[in-house]
């Protein structure tokens, strides 16, 4: 028999979201869930959650629910993730966009999610003559109902927000893979001001994940290069960036997490690396001896699921989510259509 003609990149980003806004859940507080595995991990080692058209790219972990939070780069939702594998909506889709990187803010009862309508724009299915959509979501955690949208597409012609982290006093900040910047957002939803640096400039995907640091820093790594940026007074008129010496640094750096004991764990993919460059996945440990003026990797691990994009850290161990993206990027199914992965390290 004929392999099958994948389905294009086109056609699976209509049909998923279209199932979302035709099958939406509404939207609703989820109980932590039952009785564990063991007394010790209620996770279990790979959770394979079966959700077709949901494609997540960000992940977090709630822990007054006791389960992750993911967002979905098809359908614009923010969903529940149980430890049995339930997929429960939490934020229904509120534009045409991708919801990517998300934090939970539990301080203020918030769920935060950067979002784009890049993929729709470049996929034709967005009236061109139509501004871009790109911003930052407020949500609230228990009701997952709208706090704010933040605009931060700032007139670009091709803006992408991609991440997000908040600082302890609630202030937002967020990387934006497609202008190369990182905008400063306050709790109440104002733009304080966008940071730019030569550094973060790149033809590639640029900023990409980014996590404060209690010490009141920011971490951001650049995607292509694999590069770590510390951004010091970021809510400041003049914020100071400088470069992060890395032992060796990976061929790409998506999502990062950081962990208590003052780590940071990195997602390494080539789902955004040009020219058809090929690249490896692998989930990788850094650690810093003098706050992060320079780093070394103390674990390098290639991962078994395809294409990780980012991590969770929960009181169970740290959970990478492989979201099924190459099936949208690309139009060639993954190696498990209709679902994602999310397996701890």
């Amino acid at each position: 028999m004929d392999a099958p003609v994948p389905a294009s990149r086109r056609t699976l980003l209509r049909l998923a979201a279209a199932g979302a806004v035709g099958g939406t859940l509404a939207a609703t507080p989820l109980p932590a869930f039952a009785a564990s595995r063991s007394a010790r991990c209620p996770l279990p080692r790979t959770l394979s959650v079966t959700a077709p058209g949901l494609y997540p790219e960000g992940v977090a972990w709630d822990r007054r629910r006791k389960a992750f939070l993911v967002g979905s780069s098809a359908q614009g939702t923010i969903s529940v993730v149980g430890a049995d594998g339930s997929v429960t909506v939490l934020v229904a889709p509120f534009a045409q966009v991708s919801v990517l990187g998300i934090t939970v803010d539990a301080a203020r009862n918030r769920v935060l999610a950067a979002y784009t309508d890049y993929f729709f724009r470049q996929l034709g299915m967005v009236d061109p003559s139509l501004p871009p959509v790109s911003g930052v979501g407020v949500f609230d955690l228990a009701t997952g109902a709208v706090q704010h949208l933040v605009d931060l597409s700032a007139g670009q012609p091709e803006p992408r927000a991609n991440d997000v982290t908040v600082g302890e006093d609630g202030t937002i900040y967020v990387t934006d893979t497609g202008v190369d910047t990182v905008s400063v957002v306050s709790r109440d939803g104002r733009v304080i001001q966008v940071i730019q640096d030569d550094r973060f400039v790149t033809s590639d995907t640029g900023p990409n994940g980014i996590v404060h640091h209690p010490a009141g820093f920011l971490l951001m790594g650049k995607y292509d290069g694999g590069r770590i940026f510390r951004i010091d007074r970021p809510r400041s008129a003049r914020p100071v960036v400088s470069e992060v010496r890395l032992d060796r640094a990976p061929i790409s750096l998506d999502g990062l997490a950081l962990r208590p004991d003052g780590s940071l764990v990195a997602a390494v993919n080539d789902l955004s690396l040009s020219g058809g460059r090929a690249g490896r996945d692998a989930v990788v440990v850094l650690r810093s001896t003098d706050k992060w003026r320079t780093a070394r990797t103390v674990d390098d691990r290639s991962w078994p699921a395809e294409d990780p994009t980012t991590i969770a850290v929960t009181p169970y161990g740290d959970y990478a989510l492989s979201g099924g993206l190459r099936e949208i990027l690309t139009g060639v199914p993954s190696a498990t259509p209709g679902q994602f992965h999310l397996r701890r390290r």
